[in-house]
């Protein structure tokens, strides 16, 4: 009996050693890899949760995507560990420019975020042609007006402001197109003031040529239209729009010298525009030419300023010739309107310091005194940003403003003393352009220069215009 048990002891050694052997080449149990994410999605307007707004969390090109429930919450219970960016979208909201960022990691194995949506507003109405009839398959622009900024990277990504009113201009930020029964709707609109304009017919043949582009709520003229406000989550109805139905009245002309002088027969480009006298930041469209004459359309009675410049066409854009005038336009057109075309010219001047006055430095730039939109599309296709040329004069030196077009111009004067310069107290006393002050009014150039220019720097606060102090 004993030993029968000591056999099958012995047998059973074996088999226990084999399974310590298996067990010990068991591996261990890993750690997971996945966390989780929850959080809400919440109204930036209320600071209410949005109950079936839908989640997206991404990273590079995995994305994963989540519905909130009844109490706005949302969760992802198995996310891969990594970063990611949570956003969310529902009907009658944008996002506010905010991203959640989430990272996921075994040490940060669960992450809460809470994700803001913006309820965007709405404008919608009704486009009719003079007779009330709808205006179907039209172009309506939604515009705002904004701080004039020279240093946009992309400034008119729909085109030139159609007007400058004071410090501000008005440019477009959209376009609708109108259904067969005249109707338009602009959403995804954040809180602020728009202005509504129809700019004219899908196919130019059709409707009525004189349809003239039309404000909200009806007139011509950019400073005239009545700003729209919409806050968030708004709809603004009925905001209808009945297109004006005048003639178009016609500038014609010439502008000369143009081929008189074998210096300008070489290839060439020539821009004419016009723009309200009155209301010159309202941007008009440019006219036809050739070979010499000129047709402006599009006109309505009242004084205008009728602007040509004339470049080179070999790459450099270099500015040949440039004219400017001013022409009354009556109930009718107008005929045989010249304007002299002049090369730039330039303007000599000198900076004088006080006696107690250390020299320095001294920032000239001739600015247009007005915001002229379509003029200064002319003066960019001439290689000049407007406001240029630019010159800095050393210490009691002279200096020199080239290409100074037909215009009138505000002198913007800036003495530049070194950051070391703590005792004084930089001002301009006077700008003489020949023996008239133009450092208040400006100065016109109508092709010749007026004169040399003689700036007066001052110190210890005297009264000037501008003032630097270090």
């Amino acid at each position: 009996m004993q030993s029968a048990m000591s056999f099958r002891l012995m047998r059973a050694f074996p088999l226990l050693g084999l399974c310590a052997v298996l067990l010990a080449q068991t591996p261990p149990a890993t750690s997971p890899r996945n966390g989780a994410v929850e959080g809400e999605v919440t109204d930036r307007a209320t600071h209410k949760t949005i109950a079936g707004a839908r989640v997206k969390l991404q990273a590079g090109e995995r994305a994963l995507f989540a519905r909130c429930d009844a109490s706005g919450r949302f969760q992802f219970p198995e996310v891969p560990w990594g970063d990611y960016v949570a956003t969310a979208d529902q009907p009658g909201y944008m996002p506010v420019g905010e991203t959640a960022g989430v990272r996921l990691a075994p040490e940060a194995p669960r992450a809460t975020v809470q994700v803001w949506l913006q309820p965007y507003g709405i404008i919608s109405g009704r486009l009719t042609d003079s007779a009330g009839v709808p205006l179907g398959i039209a172009y309506v622009q939604l515009l705002v007006l904004r701080t004039i900024d020279s240093k946009r990277q992309d400034p008119y990504p729909l085109g030139p402001p159609k007007a400058t009113i004071g410090d501000r201009e008005m440019v477009v930020i959209k376009y609708a197109t109108t259904n067969d029964l005249g109707e338009f709707r602009f959403a995804m609109l954040t809180p602020g003031d728009y202005y509504l304009c129809y700019h004219g017919p899908t196919d130019q043949s059709y409707p009525d040529p004189a349809e003239r582009p039309t404000f909200y709520p009806q007139v011509l003229r950019a400073e005239s239209a009545r700003p729209v406000a919409v806050s968030a989550g708004q709809e603004v109805p009925h905001i209808d729009i009945q297109a004006i139905r005048q003639r178009m009245l016609v500038v014609s002309g010439r502008y000369v010298p143009f081929l008189k002088s074998p210096r300008y027969r070489a290839a060439r480009t020539t821009t004419i525009v016009a723009w309200p006298a009155d209301a010159p930041g309202e941007q008009m469209e440019p006219g036809t030419f050739l070979e010499g004459h000129f047709a402006l359309g599009r006109l309505l009675p009242g004084p205008y300023v009728i602007e040509a410049v004339t470049v080179d066409d070999d790459g450099s854009g270099r500015l040949l010739l440039a004219g400017r005038r001013t022409v009354e336009v009556p109930n009718g057109d107008v005929d045989g309107v010249e304007i002299s075309m002049q090369p730039p010219v330039s303007i000599d001047g000198a900076v004088v310091f006080a006696a107690n006055c250390p020299a320095v430095p001294v920032s000239i730039a001739p600015k247009f005194d007005t915001a002229v939109a379509s003029f200064n599309e002319l003066v960019r296709s001439a290689n000049l940003a407007p406001g240029e040329p630019q010159v800095t004069a050393p210490p009691r030196g002279t200096f020199t403003l080239p290409k100074l077009i037909p215009a009138r111009y505000k002198l913007d004067i800036r003495p530049q003393p070194p950051e070391t310069a703590t005792s004084h107290r930089y001002s301009v006393a006077s700008a003489k352009l020949g023996d008239r002050d133009v450092l208040q009014d400006g100065f016109e150039m109508s092709g010749q220069a007026p004169g040399t220019l003689r700036i007066s720097i001052a110190c210890g606060g005297q009264p000037g215009t501008q003032e630097v102090v270090r």
